[in-house]
C-alpha cells in the first residue's frame, strides 16, 4: 500500500522480489499505472592486488610453517619460531633419576594441503639465536641448526585440528634431560635461553603442507621419569607456553615467485594489475583492492531511486577442499589512490559498516566505525558475498563518499591474515554488485 507524506509524495515499498534468474528482472511491478518500476543491474567491478607493508606476527597465537605452491603465488614456505618455558614451580628430577620416555606435542588448528591421503611431517630445528624482546614481521627470520632434532610424521586424513602426540628417542632429549637433573642451565629464564633459545618449526616441501599450530602448554616435550625408588613415572614439561602464558613467538614467509602471477608486484602500497584473476594469501602481504568507480558512473545516472538491495559478490574460489579451506570472511577496509587503509580524524581504521548498523557519525559526519561488515565465504556455492544496501544508499544521498576497498582476511578482534597459509584466488571478471532498485515518482 502507498503512504502518503505531508509533502504530497507517494513512496511504494517493495515487500519480496522473487525470480529464478535474477539478471532477468527489469519490469513494473504494476505496468498498467507504471507508478514505480523496480529494476535490476549487474555492475562489474575491477581488482588488483596490493602489497602492504610488512606485517607483524609477534605473539599472534600461532605458529604457521610449511610448503604450498602455485600458479597465482609461487612457492611459498613459512617458517614458525618460538622461545620455550620450563615450570620452576615443580621439582627437577634427582640426580639418579631414569629417564622412561619423551614425547613431543603438537596443538594443531589447521593443516592445508590438496589432500591428505598420506602421513605429513613436521620438524623442529634448534635455534642458533635468541628471540629478542622486539617486533617481528612475516619477513624477519633467525638462524637454525639445518638437521632438525625431533622429526615426526601424522595421520591427518580424518581430522586437521587435533592434538598429536610422537615419542622421541634420541641424544637431544637425552642430553636436554641431563641438564634437566643438574639444574646448572634453570637457575633462571635468562641462562636458560642461553643454554636453549627456542625451536624453527618446518614442513617437508616435497609433502606441500602448511600447519598452524598452537603454541602453549600443549605444544611442546613433556619427559616422563622415575627418581630412585618411585613406583610411578613423574613428568617434566618445557614447552612453548605455561597454562596462559605464552612463550615468545612468530612466524615467517618467503617466497619464490618467477613465474608466478605476482611476480611482478614488489613495491607497497602500489595496486598492480595482474591479468585474469586475483588474490590473497596469509602471511603473504598481498590482499585485493576492490575499485568502485563504475558504481559512482552508475549512480550519476538515477534520480529517485531507492535500493531494495545490494549485494557485493565474487568467485568461484580456485580452493575450497576440505582439507583447503580459503578464508571464511574478510573486512572491506575503505583505501583510495594511496592504496593503505583510510582512517577517521580519531585515528579508526574505515570499513564497511553492516547493513543494520549506522553508516556514518551523526556528530562529526564521518563514516562510522563500529563493526565491519564481513564479506563471507558461502562453502556451497564456494563465492563470497555480502549485503551492501545500507552502504550504496548512504552513498546515493550524499551521506558517504564513495570508497574502494581493501579486502583483509578476518573479522573484528581477529587478524586471520598471520593465521595460516590459507589462500583466495578468483577470476577478477566475476566480481560485481548486484543491484535491486526502485523508482519513487511525485505524484
Amino acid at each position: 500500500m502507498p503512504t502518503k507524506l505531508a509533502s504530497g509524495i507517494l513512496l511504494f515499498s517493495i515487500i519480496a522480489i522473487s525470480c529464478s534468474d535474477p539478471s532477468s528482472i527489469g519490469l513494473d511491478l504494476d505496468p498498467n499505472n507504471n507508478q514505480i518500476g523496480v529494476s535490476y543491474i549487474e555492475i562489474p567491478l575491477s581488482a588488483k592486488v596490493v602489497r602492504l607493508d610488512t606485517v607483524p606476527s609477534t605473539n599472534n597465537g600461532h605458529l604457521v610453517f610449511g610448503h604450498d605452491s602455485g600458479d597465482f603465488f609461487g612457492e611459498s614456505e613459512a617458517i614458525a619460531y618460538s622461545r620455550l618455558i620450563y615450570n620452576r614451580d615443580i621439582n627437577f628430577p634427582n640426580a639418579n633419576a631414569v629417564l622412561d620416555s619423551v614425547r613431543f606435542n603438537f596443538n594443531v588448528r589447521f593443516v592445508l594441503a590438496d589432500n591428505l591421503s598420506s602421513p605429513r611431517t613436521i620438524r623442529m630445528h634448534q635455534l642458533k639465536e635468541q628471540i629478542r624482546d622486539i617486533t617481528y614481521y612475516t619477513n624477519d627470520g633467525l638462524k637454525f641448526e639445518e638437521e632438525p632434532v625431533i622429526t615426526a610424521s601424522f595421520n591427518f586424513q580424518n581430522r586437521q585440528d587435533t592434538l598429536v602426540s610422537a615419542k622421541v628417542d634420541n641424544e637431544f632429549v637425552r642430553n636436554l634431560f641431563d641438564e634437566i637433573k643438574s639444574g646448572k642451565n634453570f637457575t633462571d629464564i635468562f641462562t636458560f635461553r642461553e643454554f636453549l633459545p627456542g625451536f624453527a618449526f618446518t614442513g617437508d616441501k616435497n609433502e606441500q603442507t602448511a600447519f598452524t599450530v598452537r603454541p602453549g602448554s600443549n605444544t611442546g616435550m613433556v619427559f616422563f621419569y622415575r627418581n630412585e625408588g618411585d613406583t610411578v613415572s613423574r613428568t617434566y614439561p618445557i614447552a612453548t607456553g605455561l597454562n596462559f602464558n605464552v612463550a615468545r613467538h612468530f612466524s615467517q614467509y618467503k617466497a619464490n615467485t618467477t613465474g608466478a602471477a605476482v611476480e611482478n608486484v614488489t613495491q607497497a602500497h602500489v595496486a598492480y594489475d595482474v591479468g585474469d584473476k586475483v588474490g590473497m594469501k596469509g602471511l603473504s602481504n598481498l590482499v585485493v583492492k576492490i575499485e568502485t568507480e563504475a558504481l559512482s558512473r552508475f549512480l550519476d545516472t538515477l534520480q529517485n531511486v531507492t535500493f531494495n538491495r545490494v549485494i557485493l559478490e565474487m568467485g568461484p574460489l580456485q580452493k575450497n577442499r576440505p582439507t583447503h579451506r580459503p578464508f571464511d570472511t574478510s573486512i572491506m577496509y575503505f583505501t583510495n589512490e594511496t592504496n593503505r587503509i583510510l582512517r577517521r580524524s580519531d585515528g579508526r581504521q574505515l570499513f564497511v559498516q553492516p547493513d543494520n548498523r549506522p553508516q556514518f557519525d551523526p556528530e562529526t559526519g564521518e563514516p562510522a566505525s563500529e563493526t565491519p561488515s564481513l564479506l563471507f565465504h558461502d562453502r556451497e556455492e564456494n563465492i563470497m558475498l555480502q549485503s551492501l544496501t545500507a552502504h550504496v544508499n548512504a552513498i546515493y544521498r550524499g551521506r558517504l563518499q564513495r570508497r574502494d576497498f581493501l579486502l583483509y582476511p578476518g573479522q573484528a578482534g581477529a587478524d586471520d591474515f598471520t593465521f595460516s597459509m590459507k589462500e583466495n584466488v578468483w577470476d577478477k571478471n566475476t566480481i560485481k554488485l548486484k543491484i535491486f532498485y526502485s523508482r519513487t515518482r511525485v505524484l
